[in-house]
């Protein structure tokens, strides 16, 4: 039996939070002490009213979500309870009214904890903790589990703080929560864990990069074949799994970047996301295993999962191309290369789908000129079930000494694979090297219109005026791919002069809608 204290009930809206917590946060007391950042490591939970024994005391949420102590919690005692009372799906905080940590020591691990618990099964619930100096947003980490069931769960994340003196402020959240739906929270913890193992990782943003000033050109490579396709794998002679000797094997891990979570682009809200706070979620994605899913393309790699070819840390995910010093079986059956495959590499969708909305990632792509022949990767979208349209938001191909594709940007949608209509594609000059920085690539598909950018400037657009056929291929439920490629039709084979492992940073995926 769930009993409700009606008075307990808050709706405050707090717009000027941010200011006032930082004048409160020297003066609130957590159990009989100041909640400052420690010198030291301490186990001691910093967090004030973590039960809800004393009501509401410290804890928030903005409109249109309301709040409620409710029992039996976590404990048999009391828990929050978080209700969208609005009329559309949004994501819901419990917040601290006060920044928990008042005084971070850089360097630092906090942990934070939180057992939760959805109306419902398959909600979204995560724990954050942000960092903040005044109004200013200096990092943050997010960590989210997907309730299989309507039980309590524990969601941890851990946070390094990037700088002395700043403010911790502690979220409980449920993502994209419809109209009327709920989730619970119950004993929230918040320790300093001490200097972090490796101080190094501290999750320090990344500023903005500028606006690309990115021009669309012919497409140069009209008969290439597609991205993927089902159809029976070809022949391919025995001559292009012939490794070349490794002459690079240079592969600087992924600089740690934790991205502001930015406001949703004007006119839309967002509906999922994955930030890799993690290792990969499998509630979220089916990643390929020991897969020829690229033979349609002629492609050389084994996809992999595991740890060597696909891995979430620090906030980013990094998909890794190698080549093989001893060829890797790929599957029973794998006609091609029955010996084993010289390369493997990884690919992954979403299990979720959606029809219509703005999807974006943040990514370094492995194409640096003169050492990237034969890679290939790539941010696509294709429809639950197969059959007609594909919608590539981004594909690029690697170039070998004495020529640079890497900076060209893929954008195309394809009909089908049997050519009932001509694929449209245009190719984006980036002024920048892919390889070098992050950069946002985004499509926003909606109906009868299909827009795609680069760091937020538009660099191609089709309509059902341009497009005849767009409305037939595109109005049902697509997943999201995200693959690494080596070889193929379209890049050719790497040689020596490619650089091995290779590696595709993602530092998130969101997905909005109107």
């Amino acid at each position: 039996m769930l009993v409700r204290h009606s008075n307990d009930r808050s709706r405050s809206v707090r717009p000027g939070r941010r200011a006032v917590a930082v004048v409160l946060a020297s003066t609130v007391v957590v159990g009989g002490s100041v909640a400052a950042g420690v010198a030291q490591a301490t186990t001691t939970n910093l967090v004030a009213n973590r039960d809800f024994e004393d009501g509401l005391a410290g804890w928030y949420t903005s409109a249109p979500f309301t709040l409620e102590r409710v029992s039996p919690g976590h404990d048999g005692d009391w828990a929050a309870l978080v209700t969208n009372s609005g009329s559309t799906t949004r994501t819901g905080a419990l917040n601290d009214t006060v920044n928990t940590v008042a005084k971070t020591v850089a360097g630092h691990r906090y942990r934070a904890r939180a057992y939760v618990k959805a109306d419902v099964a398959g909600r979204r619930l995560a724990v954050r903790l942000m960092e903040y100096r005044g109004g200013t947003l200096l990092g943050e980490r997010t960590r989210t589990v997907v309730a299989g069931d309507t039980g309590w769960h524990r969601v941890a994340v851990d946070y390094t703080a990037a700088s002395d003196g700043a403010t911790l402020d502690l979220n409980v959240l449920g993502r994209a929560l419809p109209a009327g739906a709920s989730f619970f929270v119950d004993d929230v913890k918040l320790v300093d864990r001490g200097p972090a193992p490796d101080a190094a990782a501290a999750p320090v943003p990344v500023p903005a990069s500028p606006s690309a000033s990115a021009t669309a050109e012919p497409d140069p490579t009209a008969s290439q074949s597609p991205t993927a396709t089902p159809s029976p794998s070809p022949t391919v002679g025995d001559g292009s799994a012939t490794a070349p000797a490794p002459t690079k094997t240079t592969d600087p891990a992924p600089t740690p970047t934790k991205t502001t979570a930015a406001p949703a682009p004007a006119g839309w809200r967002l509906v999922w996301s994955d930030e890799f706070d993690g290792a990969v979620d499998p509630a979220d994605w089916a990643v390929e295993n020991r897969s020829t899913y690229g033979d349609g393309n002629a492609e050389l790699a084994c996809l992999m999962n595991r740890p060597e070819n696909i891995a979430a840390s620090a906030g980013v995910l990094t998909l890794r191309a190698r080549r093989e010093p001893t060829p890797v079986t790929c599957g029973s059956s794998d006609a091609r290369f029955p010996g084993g495959r010289s390369y493997t590499s990884a690919m992954l969708k979403t299990k979720n789908a959606w029809t219509y909305g703005r999807f974006e990632i943040r990514a370094k792509l492995p194409l640096a000129a003169g050492e990237s022949k034969g890679l290939w990767p790539a941010f696509w979208l294709r429809p639950v079930g197969g059959g007609t349209g594909e919608l590539d938001v981004l594909e690029a191909v690697g170039s070998g000494p004495g020529a640079d594709t890497s900076n060209k940007i893929h954008h195309t949608i394809w009909y089908d694979y049997n050519g009932t209509h001509p694929k449209q594609v245009s190719v984006a000059t980036t002024p920048f090297d892919v390889s070098a920085g992050w950069h946002t690539y985004a499509t926003e598909w909606e109906r009868g219109e299909i827009r795609w950018y680069i760091d937020g400037k538009l660099t191609y657009s089709r309509t059902s005026a341009t497009t005849s056929w767009l409305d037939d291929a595109f109005a049902k439920p697509f997943y999201v791919r995200l693959n690494l490629a080596v070889g193929g039709r379209w890049p050719g084979s790497p040689d020596a002069s490619t650089a091995f492992p290779a590696s595709y940073s993602i530092d998130y995926l969101r997905v909005y809608q109107r």
